[in-house]
């Protein structure tokens, strides 16, 4: 060991970067799952021993020996939330709960960090795709909803909550017959279009789900398909959506702008498009180069991200970062981000003016704060109904922290500090944990 306060990280950031182990001078990453590394760390710290030969974990002296992805879901521990809400006790009032039910993706979208993460820890006999039993996901919920009795829905943050593989669908049967009987709250989930069909659709209805999360990225298949192989006609995305609309449940559905190779023609023509599947709340985000990835390595081929880009500045809510655009196009880009989704819920007559109020880039603080607002009012209303907190005291808690998300470009949202206060909380508590070196700002 190196420091006498131990300095290790997991997460996507050393999966994906692990020079950060120098550069950060750290004692240990760990790469992909974590649950069984840091036990084992712990072990190794109490017996006096080295982390040599551990999976998944690299130090300066010794590389990843091994990998491996956790396949039995059930054997990890439920979230101690406690220890967060007793750092920040307003974040209590929040009547939403997140959780996952599985991890690991299938599909291959060049954009999404899941095929690198597939490629790097596929192998012989490994199981990707790995979900929790229904009863343990069920168990869980129930035990939110005795522990926080101001728990109201629950939003299932798995990539991707139903796919067309035999035993997922086996695992949907099972969960949509048990959970409006033993659980009953309105729930959220992800889903493709490509899976959503009546039947689906319908069985998710009858459990309580009030809405999902279901990408378009590009109103040209072109785009969608070749680039970003998302594999769905335009035909096969207007029947999910119309039959989204037919069983009761809103879309949130989210598309990309700025997309590697595309004009900015592209990107009105996906404003358009999203415009015509009637979303209950139409989402965008700019392209974010993520390491990895095959939609960053067809950026670089194409000359439009530096090869030692630093990931660092990558964000969804910024301008795009390629080369291909001119300053005035990511200005319009930027534009769309906080506006379309207004437009695109107006009529005809009012959509025409977009392009012409998308120029205006005088008004960007103004787009900016009613964008936001906007949007929050759309989760709050159409996505995640129940969410809010109930009370004055709780609704203005929760309205001053939406606006520090609106000010200073995102980067005051956590300087709050949280991470030190729960240290701080388990150390009161004497439970074993890490000490303070710096200002964890997560």
């Amino acid at each position: 060991w190196k420091h006498s306060v131990k300095r290790i990280m997991g997460g996507p950031h050393p999966t994906y970067f692990p020079e950060v182990i120098n550069k950060l001078d750290l004692d240990a990453i760990c790469a992909g799952d974590g649950e069984r590394a840091i036990l084992s760390i712990l072990d190794t710290m109490a017996n006096g021993k080295d982390m040599a030969g551990i999976p998944n974990v690299s130090t300066q002296n010794f590389p990843m020996a091994s990998k491996e992805v956790v396949e039995n879901m059930d054997e990890i521990p439920w979230a101690d939330r406690d220890i967060f809400y007793e750092a920040a006790p307003e974040m209590s009032d929040h009547g939403i709960r997140s959780l996952l039910t599985m991890k690991g993706c299938p599909y291959k979208c060049t954009y999404c960090f899941n095929h690198a993460y597939n490629t790097m820890f596929k192998g012989p006999g490994v199981k990707l795709l790995r979900r929790r039993t229904v009863g343990d996901v069920i168990n869980e919920i129930k035990t939110l909803v005795t522990n926080y009795p101001e728990v109201r829905f629950i939003r299932f943050a798995d990539d991707v909550f139903v796919t067309t593989d035999y035993e997922q669908i086996e695992w949907l049967e099972e969960f949509t017959e048990r959970y409006p009987k033993e659980v009953g709250i309105p729930f959220y989930c992800l889903i493709r279009a490509d899976a959503f069909t009546t039947d689906i659709a319908r069985k998710l209805a009858k459990a309580n789900c009030v809405s999902v999360c279901m990408s378009v990225e590009a109103g040209s298949a072109h785009v969608r398909n070749k680039v970003l192989k998302r594999n769905m006609t335009d035909e096969m995305l207007l029947n999910a959506f119309h039959t989204a609309r037919d069983v009761g449940i809103n879309i949130w559905g989210t598309s990309i702008l700025g997309i590697p190779g595309t004009k900015i023609e592209d990107d009105y023509e996906s404003v358009t498009f999203v415009r015509k599947l009637k979303v209950a709340y139409p989402a965008f985000t700019i392209f974010a180069p993520y390491p990895g990835t095959d939609l960053t390595s067809h950026s670089i081929e194409l000359g439009l991200l530096d090869k030692d880009y630093d990931y660092n500045l990558t964000s969804l809510t910024g301008e795009s970062v390629l080369k291909g655009y001119t300053a005035e196009e990511r200005q319009t880009q930027l534009m769309l981000f906080y506006l379309a989704p207004f437009f695109c819920l107006l009529p005809e007559y009012f959509f025409r003016g977009l392009p012409f109020f998308a120029r205006q880039f005088w008004l960007s603080p103004l787009y900016k704060f009613l964008g936001g607002t906007f949007t929050a009012f759309l989760l709050g209303t159409r996505i995640f109904p129940g969410a809010r907190p109930k009370g004055m005291r709780a609704l203005w808690n929760a309205i001053k922290t939406h606006l520090s998300y609106l000010s200073d470009e995102n980067k005051n949202i956590h300087k709050r500090k949280i991470g030190m206060d729960v240290i701080k909380t388990n150390i009161k508590k004497d439970i074993p944990t890490i000490s303070r070196t710096a200002d964890l700002n997560f």
